[in-house]
């Protein structure tokens, strides 16, 4: 009896046990909802999963670009944006980006392209088509042959980020003590040059790059098309023999044989630069950028340096320079969801605050035109005064999916005639021929 006692004492403290644990951790079906309900919006309340965007480009610029890509990562936190660096090397750059588009490599999201390649890339089909993401109210703020540029088969396939162009720059000095106006043609840029030797050290009029480098490609296409020629027509079609185009290289010919330094077929930027800060020239081309190099320490003519348009020549109506720059281009191989991501980032890179900060840290030249007038800038960079009349008119190289090789075919050919070794005509007769097969 006892014994029976036992076991059923304890069977009943095992039963009340088990209830008690029940009751603890049991819920009724109203706390069951109200619990589902909190777990909801608690989901709902964390933030949508962030998209992070891979974004190459080469080390020339690596430094300012870090810093606004770190500005744009702390100013919200939809999007990262991760930079992978490149060798400052056009060429390295180019193969990198076309080995890894050209098999449908997603590993880079964005990148910073070279101008000149914009038609090649976008013809192979590697480009988005930004025209989705971007209306004209962006692209009306940028200066116009940057978007030109970026613009092939009529879509916007990449966005300008900072361009560059050729100034004139010329002796202020040896202008004002001759007492005359600044020429606007290259007739009147010669006979001021026949004055002004032996002048403040003065020995040569002309000074610019004629090496067999892409050099060369930029200096010519801005005798042509200031002298109303151009290398393709409006259908894509080359007229590189034309009358306004012989008259052109025969123009940059005579500078060659009567004006310039006699090594000046084997100029590069440095050669020419040097000569000019030695103080022998009265007129350099050049890239926007000498207006501070050329009045360095090293420099004879700090503080002497006067900057306008490119002259015009016969059949010539207004000045071109030749631009440059990079442009922002989207992996078109990325999913939609990273494409859109992309485009918030160059929203952000293209707005007028972030171009004037890159212009800041930089000194790279904006692709917005009202950054030139902003009053911070011409503080730091008063050039910008005179220099966005210059970048204003200026052109891109020929849109060409193959150009690489017209390059090539341009700076042999052109080389030759400067130097003598075939005359212009028969230069650009056979440039024509080598071109029209590039563009079959």
């Amino acid at each position: 009896m006892k014994k029976l006692f036992k076991q059923v004492l304890v069977l009943g403290l095992a039963l009340t046990m088990i209830l008690s644990l029940a009751a603890c951790s049991g819920k009724t079906e109203t706390e069951k909802e109200v619990n589902t309900a909190e777990e909801t919006v608690t989901e709902a309340a964390k933030p949508s999963e962030q998209v992070t965007l891979r974004f190459s480009f080469d080390q020339g610029v690596g430094e300012p670009t870090q810093k606004i890509v770190d500005q744009f990562n702390a100013s919200q936190d939809k999007i990262k944006v991760e930079t992978v660096l490149l060798p400052q090397d056009a060429n390295v750059v180019h193969d990198d980006f076309v080995n890894k588009l050209a098999t449908g490599d997603t590993s880079i999201d964005i990148m910073g392209l070279d101008v000149v390649y914009i038609a090649e890339f976008a013809s192979a089909g590697w480009l988005a088509d930004l025209g989705q993401y971007f209306d004209s109210d962006v692209t009306d703020t940028m200066i116009k042959g940057t978007v030109d540029a970026a613009t092939y088969d009529g879509k916007l396939v990449a966005m300008p980020w900072f361009t560059n162009s050729s100034v004139l720059f010329y002796r202020k000095d040896v202008i004002d003590q001759l007492g005359a106006a600044v020429p606007t043609t290259y007739k009147g840029w010669m006979e001021l040059a026949d004055k002004a030797v032996g002048i403040n050290g003065i020995e040569y009029g002309a000074d610019f790059q004629a090496s067999q480098s892409e050099a060369l490609v930029c200096n010519w296409v801005e005798y042509v098309w200031n002298h109303g020629g151009d290398i393709l027509d409006s259908n894509g079609k080359p007229v590189i023999n034309s009358a306004q185009n012989v008259a052109a290289t025969t123009t940059m010919k005579t500078l060659v044989d009567k004006y310039a330094p006699e090594g000046v077929t084997t100029y590069s930027e440095t050669e020419s630069e040097q000569v000019f800060k030695e103080g022998k020239c009265l007129f350099i081309r050049d890239w926007s950028g000498f207006w501070s190099s050329g009045q360095g320490e090293d420099s004879k003519v700090t503080g002497l340096i006067g900057a306008t348009t490119l002259p015009i020549g016969e059949g010539g109506t207004d000045p071109h320079s030749c631009l440059g720059g990079l442009d922002l281009v989207v992996n078109n191989s990325i999913s939609d969801t990273q494409k859109e991501a992309a485009a918030e980032f160059i929203r952000y890179m293209v707005s007028a605050e972030t171009q004037k900060n890159m212009t800041l840290i930089s000194s790279q030249p904006p692709v917005v035109k009202d950054v030139y007038k902003d009053a911070d800038i011409l503080k730091e960079i008063p050039f910008y005064a005179d220099f966005f009349s210059v970048i204003e008119g200026g052109k891109s190289r020929p849109q060409s999916p193959k150009y690489a090789k017209v390059s090539d075919a341009i700076q042999r050919y052109i080389h030759q005639a400067l130097t003598g070794e075939i005359e212009v005509q028969k230069a650009l007769d056979d440039l024509q021929a080598e071109v029209e097969e590039l563009s079959k």
